[in-house]
């Protein structure tokens, strides 16, 4: 198809506007013709306005609280190096003025020393820009003070020349807060050379302000005041005296109203034993290889940053509640992870001394012999064990989760808890319904021992046929191994206090409760909770042959009489604790003496001679030995 022709009224407007593009090339080809040369537009000045100010504060912007810098002089200088430099001098609000800049880019020439005292915290060659229709685009220029510092060392002066020296006591851990006015802007804690720092501090007033534990003392005072002008170092010695954290067994032996800090294992959680309205506030306990105690009080919402075992400072004073003792909390501080507290297995007519008060401590097989009527939300239940000796269990109800309802009388339960007292009654304080849970059935000694598991908990009842004071351990001889027996079998157990056997004696029946264990191949119940379920009668050993020494079989554990023993040699030495070797017909078979509380010695064997021995029918790694227990277990 053929274009289409434009109408004619279309042609005549594009002629036209052609004509009118054709006349202005023409009238700007002149203009250019009657100049030299060619020159662009000299564009729009304006005024360049630059702010120095000191940024009192430290804030970084500008801010009321901070003052213009006068009399400081400025250079304007062109980026390119072609534009003439300019120079202003700053006004009393700081403000230095270059009066009718051309377009272009420029660096502003600071002085070369900044204003005493301080230091320039923008750039060093501040930019500036002025449009070709003149906009500015400036930066402000900025000092700050030279920082001022305080710093120090806490120690406790052993040597007393008045210097931190070797041999002085650091102050590590120790909490220092450095105030303006009284407002803490800072605190931080002593490192493990005792020393501290604040770094980086504007010029003024402050008070340097070293926290007490409430077991020491500042003879220099506990603040020290600090005007600090730029670049300033000042520095504190704070030198205390008397002890930083003492033994929880220690703060429970001192009188109601002193100053006691102490460092612990959280046993006891907030939000368990809790008071106030709505049980806002909680009693906490605390535990070290010492002791236990409890502080209160602490915010009950605080229970999401503890957890048991965690490693707590606590620093307060020393009080007492219904003679419970505790510690009114000045200060808490968590350290951080610990290892949670293990609890001490103890019998009812233990726990009832309270020797273990303040401690976590588990008493098995208790029976609930009353539970209280009521609405009240802390209550107290009333158990007993097997030798019928009673202890009070104290439940919070509010804060462990346990109601009256948990408690069935003439149930058995292994109870675990904080020994406290409420005035002179001792009393179990339960955390929670873990530590609650139905007792161990009495178990045969001989299960025990045939098919029973190391490191699990077994209860059993016997006659003792080795009562304290036999086979003993421990510096002084503290510590006792005893055995018992049953219809099926013997065992041993340990340890337990060789002091009580002024109350546990021979054929004596007794409830026990401990972990299998074995020792050297020994098998025994560890750890164990006993209680004396009243007098028996003694047990009779079972005579036996040197084949069934040397079998042991279903007899170990028991107490047996082995006639015949011929001395062949006797362990050298000087220990209490030594082994006599014989045989009989025969056969080698080896007879244990355990220590010196047995009234026996290596006199009272002679080589070559023949005796009757009584004793424990046992093993040491696979060796059988007959344990005597005193002197008259060996007669001509």
């Amino acid at each position: 198809m053929p274009p289409l022709r434009a109408q004619p009224a279309a042609r005549a407007a594009a002629s036209r506007s052609r004509l009118v593009r054709i006349a202005s090339t023409a009238a700007a080809l002149a203009l250019l013709a009657a100049c030299d040369e060619a020159v662009a537009p000299p564009g729009q000045s304006a005024d360049v306005a630059v702010r120095i100010y000191l940024d009192r504060d430290a804030s970084g912007t500008l801010t009321p609280a901070d003052s213009g810098l006068a009399g400081l002089e400025l250079s304007l200088v062109a980026t390119d190096g072609q534009g003439a430099s300019s120079a202003a001098t700053s006004d009393a609000q700081g403000v230095a003025t270059f009066p009718d800049v051309a377009p272009g880019a420029y660096t502003i020439t600071l002085p070369a020393t900044a204003p005493a005292g301080t230091e320039l915290t923008t750039a060093s060659a501040p930019r500036v820009v002025v449009s070709a229709i003149g906009e500015v685009q400036t930066a402000e220029v900025r000092y700050g003070w030279r920082p001022a510092s305080v710093d120090g060392v806490i120690y406790r002066d052993e040597d007393g020349n008045a210097v931190f020296s070797e041999g002085d006591t650091p102050g590590a851990g120790l909490a220092v807060a450095l105030l303006r006015g009284s407002t803490v802007v800072d605190s931080v804690t002593a490192d493990n050379a005792g020393r501290f720092a604040f770094p980086y501090l504007t010029p003024g007033s402050y008070v340097v302000r070293l926290e007490n534990p409430g077991t020491i003392d500042y003879p220099g005072g506990a603040t020290r005041p600090a005007t600090l002008g730029p670049g300033d170092r000042f520095s504190v010695n704070g030198l205390f005296t008397g002890a930083l954290v003492i033994p929880i067994a220690e703060a429970r032996s001192r009188p109601v109203g002193a100053a006691v800090a102490v460092i612990g294992n959280l046993v006891v959680r907030p939000g368990r034993f809790t008071s106030g309205s709505g049980g806002v506030n909680s009693e906490i306990w605390v535990q070290d290889n010492t002791g236990g105690i409890a502080a209160f009080s602490v915010p009950s919402a605080d229970s999401a940053q503890y957890q048991l075992g965690d490693r707590l400072e606590i620093g307060g004073v020393r009080s007492a509640f219904s003679q419970q003792a505790q510690i009114t909390v000045s200060r808490v501080r968590n350290l951080g992870t610990g290892t949670p507290v293990a609890a001490v297995l103890q019998s009812v007519a233990q726990a009832r001394t309270l020797i273990r008060e303040g401690q976590l401590v588990r008493i098995p097989n208790v029976t609930v012999v009353a539970v209280p009527g009521g609405t009240g939300a802390a209550f107290t239940v009333r158990v007993a064990d097997a030798a019928n000796d009673t202890i009070d269990v104290r439940i919070a109800a509010a804060g462990t989760g346990l109601t009256r309802a948990d408690f069935v009388l003439g149930q058995r339960y292994t109870m675990t808890g904080v020994l406290s007292r409420f005035n002179a009654t001792p009393q179990l304080k339960i955390r929670d319904r873990d530590d609650l849970v139905l007792g161990t059935p009495v178990t045969p000694i001989a299960t025990v021992r045939q098919t029973g598991t190391n490191g699990t908990s077994y209860t059993i009842t016997g006659r003792l046929s080795v009562a304290p004071g036999a086979f003993t351990s421990g510096s002084g001889n503290v510590n006792s191994e005893i055995w018992v027996q049953d219809a099926t079998g013997g065992i041993a157990v340990f340890s337990v206090p060789t002091a009580d056997s002024s109350t546990l004696g021979l054929g004596d029946l007794v409830e026990v409760t401990g972990a299998r264990s074995a020792f050297s191949g020994q098998l025994q119940l560890g750890s164990p909770s006993l209680a004396r379920i009243g007098a028996g009668t003694l047990v009779v050993p079972t005579t036996v042959t040197v084949a069934e020494v040397a079998a042991r079989g279903a007899l170990e554990g028991q107490l047996v009489t082995l006639p015949g023993f011929t001395v062949t040699s006797i362990q050298t030495g000087t220990a209490p604790a030594f082994t006599v070797f014989g045989n009989v017909g025969g056969t080698n078979v080896q007879v244990r003496v355990g220590g010196a509380l047995r009234g026996l010695s290596r006199a009272s064997f002679t080589v070559g001679s023949t005796y009757t021995v009584t004793g424990i029918l046992t093993q040491f790694n696979g060796t059988s030995q007959v344990k005597v227990r005193f002197a008259s277990d060996v007669t001509p």
